[in-house]
């Protein structure tokens, strides 16, 4: 169902395509090549090699009992051997090591000219793993096999971005397998995804929409052991979770978020800027040239739908000095054989260019309530008729924030500035943490995971509801 970034761009791929052909050609050429000298070579060795047997038979023949011959014979024909290895391996050095690189050059290419494998979480779970499969949300259980000292789930709400919600799986895990060992994650779908009418009823995918669904899951969560669970924002759900927070504050053991648009009066930022900037109006002419309606093959038949691959676009702008880094180291590791590394990059783009698309309800609120207007931190907020800000958050729900000092997508003081406007909740029931590290970084970084959620997952644990035996 979702695209392709580069399907956006049918003149550039076409282009690409055509790049292949002659460089598919020369490699080609090349690995014949080598074929063909190492066979000449190992038929000219042959031929020595039966020239070299005659002639010491005939001298064997010729001089019986000359030892010192024989000696200087077998030592010319170490050497010869020895020249020639030499000589093979340093002719067909070049050519293999061209070939090589016309090969990177083609899996780079390739990158982005083949239509992207289907994303999914890399942790395996079956249907029954599915706790909930609500109009655009699955709630799937990723707990551990083990004996749960803990009663409360902990939920990581993946964002909605236009890219696939396996962004959230490493957090996830790595909170999982360091102690919150009842794990669930929330996955977004594709707006193509999202069906028009549910039970007869016309769904509606706007923040309304988006936090009914929240509400069940959490609600769901609460029910299944007992507990109210841990409630993880990552990215953009943030403001939305809080949001369902407040209307259910019995539905949220603590709560967190990481990178999130909690503040967007924080301060200023490349998103929020242009935003405030073009105004209101903006993403409804957005949506008028790159909108579209779901086609009748596929579930969300009838939905209006924003097109990913603008956000993508957006991203790819945003960040454009730092994807030319990462492509030309890339493509370095490719010509040089650094698989591994290659590996790492190649599995980042691979889901970089898998788009998802967005309901329009969803962009036009978000772009207008979060980005525009900051509508949670000044109090006007309008959640199912209710009026909500941040004001009213819960003093009994311990908070933690993370933030990025790199981050270009939600600044730091956008991702932790509302920490200081909470009064209710105590000191020692709040953390703010602020890393070295990009938006990124904040859900990928190794060092990220190791130095600042291992304390978040310590504060959540201090606040956790423990089993009586």
């Amino acid at each position: 169902m979702p695209d392709s970034f580069m399907t956006l761009f049918p003149q550039v791929l076409n282009s690409l395509e055509a790049i292949k052909i002659p460089i598919q050609t020369v490699a080609t050429l090349a690995e014949m090549t080598t074929r063909s000298l190492s066979l000449g070579f190992d038929l000219i060795k042959k031929a020595h090699d039966v020239g070299l047997k005659l002639a010491n038979q005939s001298m064997s023949m010729m001089f019986p009992s000359n030892l010192k011959f024989q000696q200087l014979f077998e030592i010319y024909q170490e050497n010869i051997e020895r020249f020639y290895n030499i000589f093979k391996e340093n002719s067909l050095q070049y050519l293999d090591h061209f070939r090589k690189e016309r090969e990177g050059e083609l899996e780079f290419i390739n990158l982005f000219t083949e239509e992207p494998y289907p994303q999914d979480w890399t942790i395996e779970y079956d249907r029954a793993n599915i706790l909930l499969d609500l109009p655009s949300l699955r709630l799937i259980d990723i707990s551990s096999k083990v004996k749960h000292t803990i009663q409360n789930y902990s939920v990581v709400f993946a964002p909605r971005a236009g890219h696939h919600s396996n962004i959230a799986e490493r957090v996830a895990l790595f909170m999982r397998d360091h102690g919150l060992t009842r794990m669930a994650i929330v996955e977004q779908k594709c707006a193509e995804e999202v069906p028009l009418f549910v039970e007869g009823e016309r769904h509606y995918e706007n923040f309304d929409g988006q936090v009914a669904q929240y509400h069940k899951i959490l609600q769901y969560l609460k029910e299944r052991t007992g507990y109210a669970p841990h409630l993880i924002g990552i990215c953009q759900p943030g403001p939305l979770l809080m949001s369902s927070l407040i209307l259910n504050p019995d539905l949220g053991r603590t709560f967190g978020s990481a990178g999130a648009p909690m503040h967007t009066g924080g301060e200023k930022g490349l998103i929020t800027d242009f935003a405030r900037m073009m105004g209101e109006g903006f993403v409804d002419k957005l949506i008028t040239l790159f909108g579209k309606t779901v086609s009748e093959d596929k579930p969300g038949a009838g939905r209006e739908a924003f097109d990913g691959r603008i956000q993508i676009l957006g991203f790819y702008l945003a960040g454009i000095d730092q994807h030319f880094r990462n492509f030309k180291k890339l493509l370095a590791d490719l010509k040089r054989g650094n698989e591994e590394d290659a590996q790492r990059q190649k599995d980042f783009y691979l889901w970089y260019n898998y788009v998802h698309h967005f309901p329009v309800g969803f962009i036009r609120d978000t772009h207008v309530k979060i980005f525009i207007r900051n509508e949670l931190i000044r109090g006007e907020l309008t959640i199912v008729g209710k009026k909500i800000g941040i004001k009213d958050y819960p003093g009994f729900v311990p908070i933690w924030a993370l933030g990025g000092t790199k981050d270009d997508i939600t600044p730091p003081l956008q991702a932790i500035g509302h920490m200081n406007l909470i009064d209710s909740v105590p000191s020692q029931d709040k953390l703010t943490l602020l890393c070295d590290g990009g938006h990124m970084g904040l859900f990928r970084s190794h060092k990220i995971l190791e130095n600042y959620y291992t304390k978040i997952i310590e504060f959540i644990l201090a606040h956790s509801d423990r089993t009586n035996n």
